[in-house]
């Protein structure tokens, strides 16, 4: 494929690639829930920018620009039919490849709450976006946002506490 594009877009695009990949990762991880999914949605994001280069104003945009795409990937994924015809890999007996982010209690929760609360939280928490931010990234009104967003802490408490009361 380098061969196709230009050493000085290759060299590019592999420092785009390594910036966003943790970003892109963990946002397909946390909505599609387990680490298969999560790497083809990766890697099929990562391929769409491939053919179809973007020019970026900023950082922050291209930021934005790859937490749209896995956001819609995301989608696609879980739309697909081929994902009701077959069994997760957490369902199965013997357990695949581990996970390259260890589950912790607070993954495990948030992995409890719906993905509409699960989302806000992460890009407040995990990226640092504003509510203003964010309401740009998905397309909502601030206020829905931050809605959200205290929807979400209110049902994150007790799934930690009961965590919590279990490691005690």
């Amino acid at each position: 494929m380098t061969d196709t594009i230009g050493r000085g877009a290759a060299e590019s695009f592999d420092e785009i690639y390594k910036r966003n990949l943790r970003t892109v990762y963990r946002i397909a991880y946390m909505r599609l829930g387990n680490a298969a999914d999560a790497e083809d949605a990766v890697q099929n994001v990562f391929l769409r920018y491939l053919r179809h280069p973007k020019k970026f104003e900023s950082e922050e945009h291209e930021k934005a620009y790859f937490i749209r795409a896995v956001r819609n990937e995301s989608v696609n994924v879980l739309c697909s039919p081929w994902r009701s015809r077959r069994t997760d890999f957490d369902d199965l007996p013997e357990r695949g490849a581990e996970d390259p982010y260890p589950d912790d209690m607070v993954r495990r929760a948030l992995r409890a709450i719906p993905g509409k609360y699960r989302e806000v939280l992460y890009l407040f928490y995990y990226e640092e976006y504003t509510t203003r931010q964010i309401a740009a990234l998905l397309g909502q009104n601030e206020s829905t946002v931050r809605t959200r967003l205290q929807t979400a802490r209110q049902k994150l408490k007790p799934i930690l506490r009961e965590e919590m009361e279990e490691t005690t």
